[in-house]
């Protein structure tokens, strides 16, 4: 498995011009559904996931961006049809974060910003096991764990590639003495989690536990240059 993420320097002059010379690299929808973003950082967020997924295919297969193929599974996740099948993505982006994961096994990965949140909102998507765990914690220590919950329900559900039809709170992920989160109640999948600069968290699932140590981290230029 291989892990990216690109910080995305919102205040940089060049970086309208970046994602205008990535833009030709996406397919027709692509372009057509990124035009349709009011703001400027959705823009770029947007074509930056997309760039990110396919240089990490065009390198994980050995292939150049034309040759890439995609069809969507039935709930809608995407998936590489050529040049050869078997091959696994996510991406996901939050603020100045994007990030991808390019796997042989089944693979999802979310990344949050953390920010003040109205914590009942685990009333409504968290089973009563994660929420017995978030509330027994000290109040200051509750938004923490809050979205380390958040962001690995979110990579579970992106891995198995049935979005919404799993209900948040069917399944539980709880942390053991040991620090590991294991899911519940058949532990089909297995997590990590990486540290990124800023207030963020960012979290990855996957059917095997071939993690690597650490993200690489890149620029939004690097995929204009290569």
């Amino acid at each position: 498995m291989d892990i990216y993420a690109i910080n995305i320097r919102f205040d940089e002059e060049e970086i309208i011009q970046h994602a205008d010379r990535l833009m030709v690299h996406l397919s027709e929808e692509k372009r057509a559904k990124v035009q349709r973003f009011h703001r400027m950082e959705d823009r770029v967020r947007a074509v930056a996931a997309d760039a990110l997924a396919r240089w990490c295919l065009c390198r994980k297969l050995a292939a150049a961006n034309p040759e890439l193929r995609f069809g969507t599974n039935a709930y809608g996740k995407p998936h590489v049809t050529a040049p050869r099948t078997g091959v696994h993505y996510n991406v996901t982006h939050s603020g100045c974060w994007v990030a991808a994961a390019v796997s042989e096994t089944e693979v999802g990965i979310d990344v949050e910003q953390i920010q003040q949140v109205d914590l009942d909102i685990a009333e409504r998507f968290f089973s009563a096991a994660e929420k017995a765990d978030l509330f027994s914690l000290p109040p200051e220590e509750r938004l923490d764990y809050f979205f380390d919950l958040w962001t690995l329900k979110e990579s579970y559900i992106k891995a198995v590639g049935k979005g919404l039809s799993i209900p948040l709170d069917s399944f539980a992920i709880r942390k053991r003495e040991s620090g590991v989160f294991e899911l519940e109640p058949q532990p089909t999948h297995v997590f990590k989690q990486y540290e990124l600069d800023g207030p963020y968290k960012l979290s990855v699932c996957s059917t095997s536990d071939n993690f690597p140590d650490e993200v690489t981290l890149l620029r939004l230029e690097d995929l204009v240059f290569e």
